[in-house]
């Protein structure tokens, strides 16, 4: 007797499955954007006016700062004030620095007291974002590139951003093989978006400063770069901010994850 193997017909079990919930993950994105930043707790909403405000100040500045030196207003105190400008080590610069490390401490935090291996990933990637910006570090790692094979300075800083990014790659690979839970996917993803979105005003503006800087104001191009970066770094930071208070009130409500006990103080 033949026995013919019967081969089911309809839908295809697993095939939609996959789809169906990065689908779902997508679209609880900004949703849990807004409950990242908008949350009912003085702290949060404390952090977030501070933010804001000095954001506003320092942008402000900046854009004094460049009227004044661009028609020559030597009166102003703004004049030679070269510290409000987005250069390497200028009041808007350190206040990019400080949130850097706000974010990569809280996520640090975060990963620590509720056991979440994935969030290691996030603070390794905002603390080499920080020694890039303060120290450097695709630069110097580019120099070594270049004392080390003699190549030319340009294809070594190429090198250095190349070998920055791809441990930023590896740390993010890392972290997204961790996460279990849905929860953990979306804001995993959400995070991921604020990134790629900074990584778009370091990178991609500054590409097209480079191209058409000559026939567009200077200033425009800065607020452009420099600002989007510092609203996404900013973006980060109080979000990361937000999840650690909702995780945190999560646990003191329900009791459903022990938190840690080295930081449950915080």
């Amino acid at each position: 007797m033949q026995i013919v193997a019967k081969v089911p017909t309809g839908k295809v079990p697993g095939i939609k499955a996959p789809v169906k919930f990065v689908g779902s993950v997508l679209l609880s994105c900004p949703r849990l954007a807004k409950d990242l930043l908008v949350l009912p707790d003085r702290l949060h909403r404390g952090c977030v006016a501070g933010v804001v405000i000095i954001g506003l100040l320092l942008i402000s500045c900046f854009i004094t700062y460049a009227y004044v030196e661009k028609y020559q207003l030597t009166d102003s105190f703004f004049y030679g004030q070269v510290e409000f400008s987005f250069i390497d080590r200028g009041y808007p610069e350190i206040f990019g620095y400080i949130l850097e490390l706000v974010a990569a401490a809280l996520f640090l935090l975060f990963a620590v007291a509720h056991h979440k291996k994935a969030w290691f990933a996030w603070s390794a990637m905002m603390f080499i974002i920080f020694l890039d910006d303060a120290f450097k570090l695709h630069e110097s790692i580019g120099h070594a590139y270049v004392a080390l094979w003699n190549l030319h300075p340009v294809s070594g800083d190429l090198l250095g951003f190349a070998t920055t990014g791809l441990f930023a790659v590896i740390c993010w690979t890392i972290g997204v093989t961790t996460i279990t839970t849905k929860e953990d996917f979306s804001a995993y993803l959400l995070f991921s978006c604020y990134f790629g979105l900074l990584i778009f005003f370091g990178v991609g503006v500054d590409a097209l400063h480079g191209l058409f800087g000559e026939n567009v104001s200077q200033t425009v191009f800065t607020l452009a770069e420099d600002g989007g970066e510092l609203l996404m770094t900013a973006m980060i930071a109080l979000s990361a901010l937000g999840m650690w208070l909702r995780q945190k009130d999560a646990v003191i409500n329900t009791g459903r994850m022990p938190l840690n006990s080295a930081v449950s103080k915080f």
